[in-house]
């Protein structure tokens, strides 16, 4: 492990499969040796050959060129408020970022958005042990440095295309770790109002009628809030409102 800061640990791969799998097989395996799991471990690579998103989404990079990264925390979460990590997550993530692109939003559940374009998104894995969250695995992926994307990608951008600057990858790297550092106290049950107020304040698309894909079909909606679940809440046309899970609505963009 490289421990370049005393706070956190990090270990630098070149080559990947993807950074979640190698972290979360990682720590499995500190669990069967009975070891404790750290807590803001994080696994950045260079590269990945088979990086993961939400889903079955896949994630494009070039080699260098954006941060990587997957992180091991030990919330003390029950599992029924894993939501919070989210909130949490999502919302340091933004801090981050929004030093770089004041305008940047969190687009439910997990991306980072610039206007109507992808600036990061994140994949988030839980590992159980009964009623409570044995350990977190957030992954992250930020286009930093990219230039051009695949056609196949859907409404991409990167801190170059938003500014016009290069940026020191790992640099950048250390002080996102740093947020997270900084604002690891707020994980918790605690500041869960908090968070809530936070995310809602700067959630893409909140409070405007746009279309989404529901069952097939595109109706207009206005998000109003998350429910305690992580579920969008949607206020359909006919005044009702109507809350939805991960996959259940679409975004159309």
């Amino acid at each position: 492990m490289d421990n370049r800061n005393a706070i956190y640990g990090i270990t630098k791969l070149t080559d990947v499969t993807s950074t979640n799998s190698h972290l979360m097989s990682s720590l499995r395996e500190l669990r069967s040796c009975g070891k404790a799991v750290p807590d803001l471990w994080a696994v950045y690579a260079d590269f990945q050959t088979a990086g993961r998103g939400a889903g079955t989404n896949t994630w494009h990079s070039t080699r260098g060129a954006n941060i990587l990264t997957s992180i091991c925390f030990d919330t003390g979460l029950a599992a029924a408020d894993q939501f919070v990590f989210n909130l949490w997550f999502a919302t340091s993530t933004r801090q981050f970022l929004a030093k770089y692109v004041p305008e940047v939003l969190i687009k439910w559940p997990n991306d980072m958005y610039v206007r109507d374009r992808k600036l990061a998104g994140d994949l988030t894995e839980h590992s159980l042990s009964g009623s409570r969250l044995d350990f977190t695995v957030a992954g992250i992926g930020i286009d930093v440095n990219e230039a051009e994307f695949p056609d196949w990608i859907p409404n991409p951008t990167s801190l170059f295309l938003e500014t016009g600057q290069h940026y020191d990858v790992d640099a950048l790297l250390d002080e996102y770790l740093a947020v997270l550092q900084e604002r690891r106290p707020l994980l918790s049950t605690e500041h869960e109002a908090a968070l809530r107020e936070e995310y809602l304040s700067h959630l893409y698309r909140r409070d405007a009628p746009h279309l989404y894909n529901i069952g097939g079909q595109q109706i207009t909606g206005i998000i109003r809030d998350i429910d305690r679940f992580g579920r969008l809440v949607l206020e359909l046309p006919d005044g009702s409102q109507e809350a939805f899970g991960f996959k259940e609505v679409g975004y159309v963009i």
